[in-house]
């Protein structure tokens, strides 16, 4: 989905959000439960999240470890996350860890031949959407490493770059004017196109 809406934009629906109120399998004694019935929708450091990071690590040898099997995880725990548990319960029974012929299908399989910017890419696009309802999560991991390839809109401001920072609020500037200088002296200037430190161009 495009970053960047035109203003006065339609945003078109890409996906589907399955209701709770969605007819599935054993449905008397199975409670459903799903993004949309479950109370905790704020999350901090989800399994999928670890599985992913994990999967990262190994694939730069930070640690031992089976990159793919770590990706395949993650893949399946946050689509169990969104789905009424008797939905993925045949993909896992079909599939196990690996996700059986799903991640074929859908044309999202960890393959061993893959280049190493290939895996970040599938690695991080699959976090990506892990990540939804993480704060802004998604937009520090793709500052951190460059993934995913992300498609710009045209509503996408800031000479079409995606922003590389948030401005200091004005109450900092104001209170702190000292200090504040100092930062935007070291940093460069104080606008979301100057990049921080630690950013992956």
């Amino acid at each position: 989905m495009p970053s960047g809406y035109a203003p006065g934009q339609d945003v078109s629906k890409s996906s589907y959000f399955f209701s709770s109120d969605q007819n599935t399998t054993n449905q008397v004694t199975t409670p459903r439960i799903n993004m949309q019935t479950d109370p905790l929708t704020g999350q901090m450091l989800n399994y999928s999240e670890v599985q992913f990071m994990l999967a990262e690590a190994a694939l730069k040898g930070w640690i031992s470890g089976n990159d793919s099997l770590y990706y395949n995880k993650g893949v399946l725990a946050y689509m169990q996350m969104w789905l009424p548990t008797s939905f993925t319960q045949a993909l896992l029974t079909s599939g196990g860890t690996t996700g059986g012929g799903f991640l074929g299908d859908a044309d999202i399989s960890y393959l061993p031949h893959l280049s190493f910017d290939e895996k970040m890419d599938l690695i991080h696009l699959q976090k990506y959407y892990a990540l939804l309802w993480c704060d802004m999560q998604q937009w520090i991991e793709y500052r951190r490493t460059g993934h995913p390839v992300l498609p710009k809109g045209p509503g996408l401001r800031n000479n079409g770059v995606m922003p590389a920072r948030l401005n200091y609020p004005v109450e900092v500037q104001s209170t702190n004017p000292t200090y504040y200088k100092e930062a935007v002296a070291s940093q460069g200037p104080d606008n979301i196109a100057t990049q921080v430190w630690w950013q992956k161009p």
